[in-house]
């Protein structure tokens, strides 16, 4: 008896290592982007860990050829095969597929692969395939299981989301707002926010007062897109008391969209003295989008109201030593919304804050004297372009196509390109392409500052290249894009063969690598030892703590692993925070621009953007690098086109205080 135990253990063991050279072989296939056709034997092994395996890196894949594999793993006899299957279908987005999903669909028993199989209908939906999808989701948003009415409405969402509609939707959504689960609930308000019908005024007023904050939030959302300024007292009231700062954010943004500059003779309608700062700066944009939206019919002499005297007064109220503590955010958003209250007449206000000591206010300033619109506007953006801090620079070069002063601009921007910086090679070579009537001459320009750049470019800064010298229509710009298809790197070689369609007109898609060249290799125990793994993340504002997901996305988390044991996140700055959206970091530049020299591969996941969660910023598919986000609610929009590869276990309230300007002190990783 001994002895065969001891046998069956050795043989557990035996398969739990084989098991793990399949996974990665799988994981290594994934790397290199590799055809579905190398990842396909897994998918017919006779062990279904390893079928499971082989499903997510074949919705990775980006492969058409996958489908026909996926589609037969959907017939899997286990669940947990067919789940991964259903959701990598999705991924692939083949509207070809949606007959046969749902066709399973309808003879599908587990809970989890049908909720995964009405998501993936969502994104492989066409016009051919809508009606069928609609009158499933219909029927779905009837059944007796929660969760599935709440998938079903999410799913609304996302086609509303994709342009599609369907006059049946509104009424069944707004009745589910009145449903007894709160997953049902929100995700309905998401989905109305996606369709913003003005006939659902009156029951998104009324969810306004649910008892869950996640439902409060989008329903704000979803009033602020209606035009019904029936609801503003309704959304005043919610953004001056609501106890959760984050629907106070959601309620003002709407109100941004709703109120007019006459129902701001008085700042008071907005909290802009509310004790949390999202909220304020939250009450200072909705200032200036009320403002720029009246722009569109402005009345002749407008009265200057206590709410001008407010921003102005505003715009001093920040140190000037850029210490973290003071105001300097909300300094800034006061002199965007007067450049869109005053136009040209806030330039007076703005041109002393031009020498601030804070690089994160002139380049506010820069936005600023953008969002003027005006000529004048010009002398302070000349300044700033040639700050010398790039996110001055990038700023301004943003801001400058915004006012009528182009053919003074155009210096500015030939001689950015003589920098050798990527980023701002690339803003100047955008400017330089919209120029329709130099832009041919300027393309020579463009591939010579291109030409001398450190190579390898990052692929942001080579698609925004790529792209301006394609709409320079110039055929000089044809061998170096050319060349550029040679690159093992898919995304970069996609930009060049998009640019060159562009440019030539013919496809070039057969020119692209089959695979992608990995940066880095990796050992299966690196990935297997981030099991237990966490990471505490000491800000200048406290620590929070966060749980890999190693299994969701190995390569992903060993990378931002291996980067802060390289120490890379200390001491970097909050670039960006969106509030009640984002909070971002990870930008060794601080400009919002900044990677570590290389990209990772994207590893999609069944995980969700609820609150806390981890993800990867990028420019597309396959494009992440260093720079990482944690979502202060849910953002079903995220889902499935950013990875996310950890969740926040403690500290949520620490993140829930950083803005820009608060600095990560060390990320220390515990195994």
């Amino acid at each position: 008896m001994k002895r065969a135990f001891i046998f069956l253990f050795i043989l557990a063991l035996t398969s739990c290592r084989n098991n793990h050279k399949e996974i990665a072989a799988i994981i290594r296939l994934e790397n290199r982007r590799a055809p579905a056709k190398e990842l396909a034997k897994f998918a017919i092994h006779p062990k279904d860990d390893i079928k499971k395996r082989a499903a997510i890196a074949l919705g990775r894949s980006q492969d058409p050829d996958a489908a026909p594999t996926l589609v037969d793993l959907l017939r899997s006899g286990s669940p947990a095969v067919r789940v991964e299957a259903a959701f990598a279908l999705g991924q692939l987005a083949q509207p070809n597929t949606a007959g046969v999903l749902l066709q399973f669909l309808s003879d599908e028993k587990d809970l989890e692969v049908r909720l995964h199989l009405i998501e993936a209908l969502g994104k492989v939906a066409s016009d051919s395939s809508l009606n069928k999808i609609d009158s499933t989701l219909i029927a779905l948003m009837l059944d007796d299981i929660p969760i599935i009415r709440a998938e079903a409405a999410l799913t609304v969402g996302r086609l509303a989301h994709r342009r599609f509609s369907r006059p049946s939707w509104s009424a069944k959504l707004t009745e589910l707002l009145q449903d007894d689960n709160e997953e049902v609930r929100w995700r309905s308000a998401y989905a109305l926010f996606r369709l913003a019908d003005a006939a659902t005024a009156p029951a998104l007023e009324k969810a306004l007062r649910d008892r869950s904050p996640r439902v409060q939030m989008q329903a704000a959302r979803a009033l602020g897109m209606l035009n019904d300024r029936k609801a503003v007292p309704a959304l005043r009231q919610l953004a001056g008391s609501d106890p959760d700062w984050r629907v106070r954010v959601n309620a003002t943004s709407a109100l941004g969209n709703l109120i007019t500059p006459d129902d701001l003779a008085a700042p008071s309608l907005l909290p802009v003295k509310d004790d949390n700062m999202h909220v304020r700066l939250a009450a200072l944009r909705a200032i200036g989008m009320a403002y720029e939206q009246a722009a569109q019919n402005p009345a002749p002499d407008p009265t200057p109201s206590a709410t001008i005297d407010f921003l102005i007064a505003h715009l001093g109220t920040a140190h000037a030593n850029g210490n973290v503590a003071s105001p300097w955010q909300e300094q800034v958003a006061a002199a965007v919304a007067l450049a869109q209250a005053l136009g040209k007449e806030a330039l007076q206000h703005l041109t002393p804050l031009a020498a601030h000591a804070n690089n994160h206010v002139r380049a506010g300033i820069a936005q600023a004297a953008g969002e003027t619109r005006s000529a004048e506007a010009f002398p302070i953006l000349e300044k700033l372009a040639a700050d010398e801090a790039s996110l001055v620079r990038i700023a301004a070069l943003e801001a400058l196509p915004k006012i009528p002063a182009q053919k003074q601009a155009m210096p500015i921007y030939l001689n950015t390109l003589a920098s050798g910086d990527q980023v701002l090679t690339a803003v100047a070579a955008q400017n330089l392409a919209a120029d329709t009537s130099g832009r041919q001459e300027h393309a020579a320009a463009i591939i010579e500052a291109y030409q001398r750049l450190p190579q390898p470019v990052d692929i942001e800064a080579a698609q925004m290249i790529f792209s301006a010298l394609a709409d320079c229509r110039n055929p000089a710009a044809q061998p170096l894009l050319e060349k550029a298809l040679s690159v093992t790197d898919k995304p970069f070689a996609a930009a060049a063969a998009a640019a060159l369609k562009k440019l030539t007109g013919q496809d070039y898609s057969d020119k692209l690598p089959s695979e992608t060249l990995p940066q880095a290799d990796f050992q299966y125990k690196e990935i297997a030892k981030l099991r237990n793994a966490s990471a505490v993340v000491e800000t200048d504002a406290g620590e929070f703590e966060l749980q890999f997901f190693p299994e969701e996305a190995p390569l992903v988390s060993l990378n931002f692993v291996r980067l802060a044991e390289r120490k890379f996140f200390d001491g970097l700055l909050v670039h960006r925070v969106v509030p009640n959206f984002v909070m971002q970091t990870g930008d060794p530049r601080g400009d919002m621009w900044g990677s570590p020299g290389y990209s990772v591969r994207s590893e999609f996941s069944r995980l969700r953007y609820t609150r806390g969660m981890v993800g990867m910023a990028s420019v597309g598919p396959d494009t992440e690098g260093s720079q990482w986000f944690i979502t202060h609610s849910d953002q079903p929009h995220l889902d499935g086109r950013y990875t996310i590869f950890a969740r926040v276990r403690k500290g949520m309230e620490v993140v829930d205080v950083l803005h820009v300007g608060n600095r990560i002190k060390r990320i220390t990783i515990h195994y």
